[in-house]
């Protein structure tokens, strides 16, 4: 009898054992939560070419208070400023959502005249994604990098 709850215990202990370990991590929906007291440091960066030109858009969180975002074409730099939190979050989430879903829908190695590169970079871990313009059917970049240069035209 000792022997049969010894060998139970055993059974439902190696079940939850494995049941723990089959389980996934939970994968993040947005790159900064809904409702986030404090935005952790972040940097998130995408690079494009358009004909001969190489141009960046960046934003980057120092702290829950400095935001910023930047614009250059070939290094150089076009804008670099503030920018308010809600906006931050906000654009931030957008280019989030956009690479996780080019992920999952484009892969290709064809030539491509219009590349990009889309790298994010939180608590220390870094998110790449690498792909065509031209396989972005809905102009999705496009209207994020248009929404994000408006931010250095508009108030904090």
């Amino acid at each position: 009898m000792k022997s049969q709850w010894l060998s139970n215990s055993i059974l439902c202990l190696s079940a939850a054992m494995l049941a723990a370990c089959a389980t996934k991590p939970t994968k993040e929906e947005t790159f900064i939560p809904p409702g986030v007291q404090v935005v952790p440091k972040n940097t998130i960066s995408i690079n494009y070419s358009l004909r001969h030109n190489a141009y960046l858009f960046q934003l980057q969180s120092v702290n829950d208070a400095d935001f910023s975002a930047k614009s250059a074409v070939n290094e150089k730099v076009i804008e670099d400023r503030k920018i308010a939190r809600d906006k931050y979050i906000s654009i931030a989430n957008r280019i989030y959502e956009f690479a996780e879903s080019y992920k999952k829908t484009k892969a290709g190695s064809e030539e491509c005249k219009s590349p990009f590169n889309i790298r994010m970079e939180k608590n220390g871990q870094v998110n790449e994604v690498q792909g065509c313009r031209s396989q972005d059917e809905s102009g999705e970049l496009g209207k994020i990098i248009r929404e994000g240069e408006i931010l250095f035209y508009t108030e904090q």
